[in-house]
């Protein structure tokens, strides 16, 4: 069995990064049965101290008109429902995802983690639940069955650690790092998911490559 890790740099209310999210795991999902894809979560926080808002007043107040963020917003659907997911700016807020990263490290089992993660993204992206509330990530962590595997260390030390490492290398999220060494920020098209995951595969030991994409950063988003 031939093994791989990808740590994922991401936040809840970054657009991109549910998108990225998809792509990846269909790369994945095509790799050969005797390949095992470890995706490890990592925190980034787009909006740190940042009380939550309505997604759209964000919007607003980081491009300067109605009109370009309601592009913007447009754009970001249309991404999406590509990949079979439902943006719903009317119900989405922009914040400080402190406590939502904080529960997913909590977790101990990666099979829960990652459907704690996934249950994030479409309470938050699509369903409008309060993602900044500790009742509600307690409420969704009891609905992916979660809510007794908390075990690891939730302090905010591990985010700002997992922050320092996006800071480090220059770039927004989402943030793919592919065996410590292969680099991919933004949402990437799944050919080049693949691309990367496959050369991964067939050596393990090279020197490790970067690629770039749409992507998030504290300053605001790209498409």
């Amino acid at each position: 069995m031939k093994k791989i890790t990808v740590e994922v740099y991401s936040d809840f209310v970054c657009p991109w990064c549910w998108i990225a999210k998809k792509r990846l795991e269909q790369a994945i999902g095509a790799l050969p049965s005797d390949v095992e894809v470890e995706v490890v979560p990592r925190a980034f926080r787009l909006a740190k101290g940042m009380q939550p808002i309505a997604f759209e007043k964000a919007l607003v107040l980081k491009t300067g008109s109605q009109a370009r963020a309601q592009v913007f917003m447009e754009a970001i659907q249309e991404v999406a429902s590509l990949e079979g997911l439902d943006y719903r700016f009317d119900v989405m807020r922009f914040g400080d995802t402190s406590a939502a990263h904080q529960y997913v490290k909590a977790i101990s089992s990666p099979t829960l983690q990652a459907k704690y993660v996934e249950r994030l993204y479409a309470a938050g992206t699509t369903e409008g639940r309060d993602i900044f509330d500790e009742r509600t990530l307690k409420d969704l962590a009891a609905e992916v069955g979660a809510a007794d595997f908390f075990g690891f260390d939730s302090s905010e030390a591990a985010i700002l650690s997992d922050e320092a490492t996006v800071k480090g290398l220059g770039t927004g999220i989402p943030l793919f790092v592919v065996n410590g060494n292969r680099y991919l920020s933004g949402a990437q098209e799944v050919e080049v998911f693949s691309k990367v995951l496959k050369s991964a595969v067939e050596d393990l030991s090279n020197d490790g490559e970067s690629v770039s994409g749409a992507s998030c950063s504290i300053s605001g988003c790209e498409s």
